[in-house]
């Protein structure tokens, strides 16, 4: 009989007075009867009782409809101790009292470990779901800091919050080295031509280059080398300089872009 008790809205172990009629194998309208006959005093001491009507259909496919109560182990009880006591009605007491028990005893001691399991089952799970999200976002952060470290090493520091990160710009350095009739270098320097750093910042010719550097004061920085044929470049070290200067729009990039 344990397994047919229920709870009720309230949490309070109910018996459904069917079952309690089919056990003391007697007609559930009788046993209405007595509950009606006795509700009063029932409800004096016990609490009110909850009466549920149920409809259903008949054999014959009618529309019907079924009065019951939700008895608490008091007044299931009580209404017991109303009948005679056969032998049937006391193995039902028996069975009555030994499954309210029986309830009981899962309610305070299964229960509450199966609660705990599930909350801790339940927690094991978030904390999955949260180690394969840091996974999948650990994977996607190497792959960008790998990508961003092909643009530039010192990126994936900067972009993981290391504010101390070194930005620099690998070059492509141009080396020009001269030599004489019998393969001998007699010249060489290190440095970005003019044709190459107008094409870097977007100018239209190399003489462009000429007329920016005037214009913010670096003229000097042009130097002259030895190639087949003689040529101007800047020197790699002041490539960095001039790089701040033309970002900052200084001197006549305006005219020379069309800005």
């Amino acid at each position: 009989m344990s397994n047919l008790l229920v709870q009720n809205k309230n949490h309070i172990l109910v018996i459904d007075s069917r079952l309690i009629a089919e056990s003391l194998e007697i007609k559930h309208k009788n046993f209405l009867a007595t509950i009606d006959k006795y509700q009063d005093r029932i409800e004096s001491f016990f609490g009110a009782i909850a009466f549920e009507t149920r409809e259903f259909k008949t054999k014959q496919g009618n529309r019907s409809s079924e009065r019951c109560a939700w008895l608490t182990e008091d007044q299931a009880t009580f209404l017991m101790t109303l009948s005679r006591n056969s032998e049937r009605v006391v193995q039902c007491k028996l069975e009555l009292v030994k499954a309210f028990s029986q309830a009981k005893q899962i309610i305070k001691e299964v229960i509450p470990f199966q609660t705990t399991e599930i909350e801790k089952l339940k927690l094991e799970l978030e904390v999955a779901k949260a180690q394969q999200g840091a996974a999948v976002a650990q994977q996607q952060l190497l792959a960008a800091s790998q990508a961003l470290a092909i643009i530039n090493p010192a990126l994936p520091a900067l972009v993981l919050g290391k504010a101390d990160a070194v930005l620099t710009k690998t070059e492509i350095v141009e080396k020009t080295v001269l030599v004489n009739s019998s393969g001998r270098a007699v010249a060489s320097y290190q440095g970005i031509s003019k044709t190459k750093l107008a094409k870097r910042y977007g100018m239209k010719k190399a003489a462009d280059v000429v007329i920016w550097l005037k214009s913010v004061g670096k003229e000097d920085l042009l130097e002259s080398g030895l190639t087949a044929t003689p040529c101007q470049y800047v020197p790699i070290e002041y490539l960095t300089e001039l790089d701040a200067l033309w970002a900052s729009r200084s001197g006549s990039r305006q005219i020379l872009l069309g800005e």
